[in-house]
């Protein structure tokens, strides 16, 4: 276990809270650009205010406080699990763009803000980086250019010392959540899809889309391979089923008897041949066969009731 969770919650509070501990505090812009179907990322900063540097990092107290008075649970990242009910946590060295977001900021060598047309049409995300003695903690947020305000914006004025004027500067809006947070090499998310989205994480499993089917296609001689590639061609979440299958290797155990067993015990109505040796599936069997794959048909051991399964999960981390 690389990290004990709930303790590692406490102590980071206890970091923050103690006046004893040096805080140094930055906000950090990430822009997203594609060039040559490859993602670039830039990070830009400026100097960070005392007063906002407090702010940001009272959204970060505010976070892990809520996750401790919750009790949250932590469970292992799964590509097929967006629930946001427990707080999942990944190595950071198995999200490249992570990597390269993390480089400058750690380093302290990204590039200076500026503000231009380019970089507003391209912010992606924002991060911040909180110093506690020697130790580094980056959260990240989500962002969009529908976020910020900029200087002469005709749908906003700006109110002070009892007149109504328009904007002079660019105005960033920064709201109260965190997306996900690195801290001893584990990226923490409370915010799946956003998390996905920061880091383009998402599109490990459309890249591999076209491995994955042809381990099946190898593996799996005795199905229609056309109607299952036409069923998941075009649906997200049945490519993040059959990553979830390439990951967990299950599949490796079900041959032909295995799977036409497993549509009989519960009666799945997917037609089988057994003399010919074959699955005669069709696109709308394919998500039940996918499920046999990923072993989600089980019975109870208690009541000998055959269920289908929505999520199966790893055991807590405490």
């Amino acid at each position: 276990m690389r990290m004990a969770a709930i303790t590692d919650i406490n102590t980071l509070l206890r970091l923050f809270n103690d006046p004893a501990v040096d805080k140094t505090t930055n906000l950090y812009m990430v822009t997203r650009k594609k060039e040559n179907d490859t993602f670039i990322y830039n990070v830009l900063t400026a100097e960070t205010l005392h007063e906002i540097a407090e702010q940001l990092n009272e959204i970060m107290i505010n976070h892990l406080a809520t996750i401790q008075s919750q009790n949250r649970e932590f469970r292992e990242y799964e590509i097929d699990d967006s629930s946001n009910e427990y707080v999942q946590y990944i190595t950071l060295n198995t999200v490249s763009a992570a990597n390269t977001m993390l480089d400058p900021i750690i380093n302290n060598n990204s590039d200076p803000f500026t503000s231009d047309p380019e970089t507003f049409s391209s912010l992606w995300a924002y991060g911040v980086k909180i110093e506690l003695n020697d130790k580094k903690l980056v959260w990240f947020r989500k962002y969009s250019k529908g976020k910020v305000l900029k200087k002469g914006f005709k749908e906003a004025v700006l109110f002070k010392d009892g007149k109504f004027s328009k904007i002079e500067h660019d105005v960033f809006q920064i709201d109260e959540n965190v997306d996900c947070f690195i801290w001893n090499d584990e990226i923490y998310i409370t915010q799946h899809h956003n998390f996905e989205k920061i880091f383009s994480y998402e599109d490990q499993y459309e890249e591999k889309f076209g491995e994955a089917l042809d381990v099946i296609r190898e593996t799996f001689s005795f199905i229609d391979h056309e109607s299952l590639q036409q069923f998941v061609h075009n649906d997200s979440i049945q490519k993040r089923k059959l990553a979830a299958i390439m990951k967990n290797g299950v599949y490796e155990k079900y041959g032909f008897n295995e799977v036409a067993t497993t549509i009989e015990k519960y009666e799945l109505d997917i037609e089988v041949d057994p003399q010919g040796q074959r699955i005669n599936l069709t696109p709308k069997d394919s998500r039940r066969f996918l499920k046999i794959l990923n072993d989600d048909y089980l019975q109870s051991e208690v009541t000998a009731e055959r269920y289908e399964s929505i999520a199966k999960r790893k055991g807590r981390r405490r």
